[in-house]
């Protein structure tokens, strides 16, 4: 594996582009945000060089294995947010094939670190370059030299005089001796923490996509919304930390200075233009009234308390502190008068901190599209987001048409199921792949977004609702080390069968428990699919303030409660916290979930 940073994006491209003209080059792209944002880019530049190239979507694991043995001709391969910690040599059956890894979940798959390994290449940032060379130097060490709890000192004596002549003649000393063997300890203790530690981001991929469009002299307002828009994804859904957030916008905010010059008036120069704006966490607010967006807000939820009568008279109280009657507050943002618009900064910056609300407003950007409409960045992320964990039951539930539909897909909704192994069936059918194309689509399309946010409202309000009622009802049992939530009823409950919709839930509730809790404690949350006699599980470990980050450790725990219990589970996301666990096995499952290392 050969792992590159920023200054080689640009060659490792060209050799993407020469090595695509004898082979085929196919586009594996993840079913999330970030990945849709940074496929829009690499697209838009394969294009433009007249690179032949196939884009296949996938799901999950499933559908990446199933999407590789349909297509045994590809030479050339690139993979965004989907590699994970697979075996990638086992995955293509030592065929002979050029990866090009680019991926925000670490860590990485390390067993191909080698200087000599060339067909598989990892995109990074110099950010954690040091971080990750030392992991790189240990896995080389200990590949090299083997595991030193398992060799004895004859062992040593016997090494390749060849490889390490040098290494020999130092072994002759007791001392040095000793040295080496204590160093290849600490070698394997390195990487054991580091595949132990648990699963994290560390980048996104859309950023790095748009830095190659730079580097190619490609840069515009099409991909620069679209390496926004990922990044912002990342940051709303704490995969990203304040820290490399505002690196990120500090350094996407010179390109939008630069491609979007005002006129003389202050007007920008073009109606699809871009601008720095800095948002509320307040959310959908130019889309929703300024009421629902701080109700239904995980932030302004958690501090106000406003699931319960004094919380929402606490809400009530903030709006007449700031001068605005709950009447205007209840008329959509966008229809209220000029005065509350103009003035809403400047009396939230004075009245919030008077109910713990600090961190109200972060930077980010806007897209004018047209005259007519106006979109945040996390409006854009959130409205896609919701576009790919909505079913088209759920849309019609909430009341919305399912566009893309035809009846014999409705039908196949209705009939259709995956056998996923071990007793188990999935939810997840045919709709996922539309989708997909039409989050695709909807990342620079007005009226997507404006669909995707028509479902987002309606959806987070029943987030809420269950969100509240676990709260209410005191649904989370609380061990010493997570709490363990089980949603078996209730009429929201179908709406509850994607890892985006559960995971919604699990960030609405950590800003409550991390408020109001005694122990800010990772989640781990259920949903009963009883269609499919199913439960689909995820963990979210909860960072230690908010606007931080933390590592997720129950990828293993899962892996070994699964192990321990028996239970029927298929781990087929490319999320390691995320399983799925026959309603049978659920209760033995979660008991012997044991994390080894604390939060």
């Amino acid at each position: 594996m050969v792992r590159i940073t920023e200054p080689d994006f640009q060659a490792r491209y060209e050799e993407i582009k020469r090595e695509a003209i004898d082979g085929k080059l196919v586009v594996y792209v993840a079913s999330d945000v970030d990945a849709i944002c940074a496929c829009k880019i690499l697209h838009s530049l394969l294009v433009r060089d007249f690179v032949q190239h196939k884009l296949v979507p996938v799901a999950c694991f499933r559908d990446l294995e199933k999407a590789v043995k349909d297509d045994p001709l590809t030479r050339v391969v690139v993979m965004l947010n989907c590699s994970g910690m697979m075996d990638l040599k086992q995955l293509f059956e030592d065929r002979d094939v050029k990866l090009y890894l680019i991926d925000n979940q670490r860590p990485l798959f390390l067993d191909y670190c080698s200087t000599t390994e060339q067909d598989i290449v990892v995109f990074d940032t110099q950010a954690d370059n040091q971080t990750v060379q030392k992991y790189m130097e240990a896995h080389e060490s200990t590949r090299l030299h083997g595991d030193s709890s398992e060799q004895s000192d004859e062992d040593e004596d016997e090494e390749d005089e060849e490889a390490l002549p040098h290494r020999r003649r130092r072994l002759n000393d007791g001392q040095a001796k000793r040295e080496y063997r204590r160093q290849r300890q600490r070698d394997a203790r390195l990487l054991a923490d580091y595949y132990n530690s648990g699963t994290y981001y560390t980048t996104s991929s859309a950023g790095q996509m748009y830095i190659l469009a730079d580097q190619l002299a490609r840069a515009d307002n099409s991909l620069l919304w679209c390496a926004i828009v990922g990044i912002v994804s990342q940051y709303l859904f704490e995969r990203m930390d304040n820290e490399r957030y505002n690196d990120y916008v500090n350094l996407l905010n010179a390109d939008v200075v630069r491609l979007n010059v005002p006129t003389q008036d202050g007007a920008r120069s073009a109606a699809d233009s871009l601008q720095k704006e800095d948002e509320y966490r307040f959310m959908l607010l130019h889309h929703w009234s300024l009421y629902d967006s701080m109700y239904h807000s995980g932030y302004v939820a958690s501090k106000l308390a406003v699931w319960r009568d004094f919380g929402r008279r606490r809400l009530n109280n903030m709006f007449a502190r700031m001068g605005f009657s709950l009447k205007q507050c209840q008329q959509v943002y966008t229809h209220t008068e000029t005065d509350l618009q103009t003035s809403l900064r400047q009396k939230v910056e004075s009245v919030a901190p008077l109910y713990g609300l600090t961190d109200i407003i972060f930077p980010s950007f806007s897209k004018s599209f047209g005259y007519k409409h106006l979109f945040t960045a996390s409006d854009a992320a959130y409205s896609i987001a919701t576009l790919l964990e909505a079913t088209p039951e759920t849309a019609i539930r909430l009341g919305e048409k399912a566009h893309w539909n035809a009846e014999d897909d409705l039908q196949a909704l209705r009939t259709d199921s995956l056998d996923v192994g071990e007793g188990l069936h999935s939810a997840r059918r045919p709709w996922w792949m539309r989708n997909f194309y039409m989050a695709y689509d909807a990342v620079d399309l007005s009226e997507g977004l404006l669909h995707g946010i028509t479902l987002c409202k309606k959806l987070q309000k029943a987030i809420v609702r269950q969100g509240t009622a676990i709260v209410d009802n005191k649904l989370a049992k609380s061990s010493l080390k997570f709490r363990n939530i089980v949603m078996r009823d209730g009429p929201d409950l179908h709406l509850f069968q994607h890892p985006i919709t559960l995971t919604k839930l699990a960030l609405y509730l950590t800003d409550i428990y991390r408020e109001h809790g005694n122990r800010n404690l990772p989640i781990v949350l259920s949903s009963l699919d009883a269609e499919n006699g199913s439960y689909l599980v995820i963990a979210h470990a909860p960072a230690p303030m908010f606007g931080s980050t933390q590592k997720n450790r129950f990828g293993i725990a899962f892996q070994e409660a699964a192990e321990k219990s028996k239970a029927r589970v298929s781990f087929d996301s490319f999320d390691p916290s995320v399983v799925q666990v026959h309603a049978d096995d659920i209760e033995k499952f979660l008991q012997n979930i044991k994390l080894r290392h604390g939060y």
